[in-house]
């Protein structure tokens, strides 16, 4: 095991965390992919197996508001989650792990678990996918090389994202272009040997839900993530998780907005608090291999959204909120 990874297995616990980074942790899945690429700039992990156990179902009204979290890692085959099985043979939903990386054009996603890989090739090739080697895989793929079909609608909501497909019994990969695919299969380098990113997954902890996203472009923050707290059980209250590392010089300046505007009584961009979702909001620091990184926690509102810390991020609320000071 490399030192880094050791070093933050430490760090966890000290922070409180209950679950190492080991088998299905946000660590162990960022060491699944390459850290040269696409998952530098944007990195979404989830666990459709923990929400499983616990009980989501997209049937359930009292369990529906848990939804958003159990379809993270998906990236824009979230959209498609309930069709796509049926249509591709792949079942993203019934996997142990989610992820996805890179951003539009450079996307790929990957799920984890048990898949029946006949099912998958089966119904690709009706659908006119031909076997092709992509990176040293063997896959399939609608299209060779780098060229893509825009017409090609799948199902509702998915055109290019399964252009190249890599199935086997225990995972499923899918990218629009060879070389995202090549990148969420692993690398000699893989991105839990990125000290920043590592760092930033330390900072995150106990996750079932997370994103780890580099701004474009870059300035004061080097990179973004939040996460939502592993619950006990659907009753539970959620907790989300905001990581900022910033860069040296803008430490003080970014430390300085996200504790004084991110409060239960700080104003958002509509106008409403922060308290209206997170009525707890505590902050502090975390230190890993010369990384600063600060943290805010925030424990929601039993009623609203799960993921209030990702749509801060996706609607570019929490970035408002810190370049706003300067």
């Amino acid at each position: 095991m490399r030192k880094t990874s050791v070093a933050l297995m430490a760090l966890l616990v000290l922070t409180g965390c209950t679950q190492q980074a080991g088998e299905d942790g946000l660590l162990d899945a960022m060491a699944s992919v390459s850290g040269e690429g696409p998952a530098a700039a944007y990195f979404e992990y989830g666990e459709p197996a923990w929400w499983r156990d616990l009980g989501v179902d997209a049937g359930s009204g009292g369990d529906r508001r848990w939804l958003p979290a159990a379809v993270s890692g998906l990236g824009s085959l979230g959209a498609a989650w309930q069709t796509l099985p049926q249509a591709t043979g792949m079942a993203p939903a019934t996997g142990t792990r989610a992820i996805s990386i890179g951003v539009p054009p450079q996307q790929a996603f990957r799920f984890d678990g048990d898949v029946d890989s006949d099912a998958v090739r089966t119904k690709l090739t009706a659908l006119g996918a031909k076997p092709r080697t992509m990176g040293g895989h063997e896959g399939l793929s609608f299209s060779p090389g780098a060229e893509i079909d825009l017409s090609r609608l799948i199902v509702p909501g998915l055109t290019n994202q399964l252009n190249q497909v890599v199935v086997t019994d225990s995972l499923a990969a899918a990218a629009s272009t060879p070389g995202p695919l090549e990148a969420v299969l692993g690398g000699e380098r893989t991105l839990a040997d990125n000290p920043a990113h590592a760092a930033v997954a330390a900072c995150l902890g106990d996750v079932a839900a997370a994103t780890i996203m580099a701004p474009s472009p870059s300035g004061a923050v080097t990179l973004y993530g939040v996460g939502l707290r592993r619950p006990a059980s659907l009753d539970d209250r959620p907790v989300n998780v905001i990581c900022v590392l910033p860069s040296a010089p803008a430490a003080a300046d970014v430390e300085r907005a996200l504790t004084s505007r991110l409060t239960p009584e700080g104003k958002m961009r509509d106008g409403g608090t922060y308290g209206t979702y997170a009525p707890e909001i505590a902050h502090d620091r975390i230190t890993s291999d010369d990384h600063v990184v600060l943290r805010a926690v925030l424990t929601l509102s039993g009623t609203k959204t799960v993921m209030f810390a990702n749509q801060m991020l996706v609607r570019n609320e929490l970035q408002g909120l810190i370049n706003s000071s300067r």
